[in-house]
């Protein structure tokens, strides 16, 4: 599914306590996520913590597609960082010149597909408007998407088929890196990034 089809087939709302007192239930097969869409996007909107959209079927309206929540965030470069992982992200990221403590970047929060649409592209659909809602609009100068991605295969792969990759490749480094004892492996999530330059914006002035 493309953003062009999405887009034809969904509506793009803000999630507020009056669209979540009209819509279904969302039930996207994760207790935490369903909980997180049902009880805490307006706390974290109201604290300003997090921002959530809804992708709403044009035909229902109270029914939600999707959902994901967006926040401030950075990559940071730390001594804990893995030498050999900080190589990498530098080189693949073309960023080998620059020295810098923090690059800046959107976090997906939360992110989920209802059941009832699963295996019809939706999910790498709204991956694809994510990405190119921030390189095309990207008024704060933001270079990566980043995600902490839970720990299974099933969501691993989904984002590496969306072109993430791991800020560190071993879990147990990525636990030190992230201050978290290796004794409380395996890691609920990953830390993965996507950087947005793979994106070639043709309208932007430089």
């Amino acid at each position: 599914m493309t953003i062009e089809e999405l887009l034809r087939k969904c509506n793009l709302c803000v999630a507020t306590t009056k669209k979540l007192k009209t819509c279904e239930p969302f039930d996207c097969d994760n207790e935490d996520l369903n909980d997180f869409f049902a009880n805490d996007v307006v706390p974290f909107r109201k604290r300003l913590l997090g921002k959530t959209y809804f992708f709403c079927d044009k035909e229902n309206p109270n029914t939600i597609v999707s959902a994901f929540t967006l926040s401030n965030d950075s990559i940071r470069i730390t001594s804990k960082l893995p030498e050999e992982d900080k190589s990498f992200f530098l080189k693949d990221t073309e960023l080998d010149q620059k020295n810098l403590r923090r690059y800046p970047a959107v976090l997906i929060g939360r992110l989920g597909t209802s059941k009832n649409f699963e295996g019809k592209g939706y999910g790498s659909a709204v991956m694809d408007f994510i990405k190119l809602w921030f390189r095309s609009e990207n008024k704060t100068g933001c270079r990566f998407i980043i995600v902490d991605a839970y720990n299974n295969p099933r969501t691993i792969h989904y984002y590496q088929k969306n072109g993430f990759k791991f800020l560190v490749a071993d879990e147990r480094l990525e636990a030190k890196y992230m201050g978290i004892g290796v004794g409380r492996l395996p890691l609920k999530t990953r830390l993965m990034y996507y950087d947005l330059l793979n994106i070639v914006n043709e309208n932007e002035e430089i």
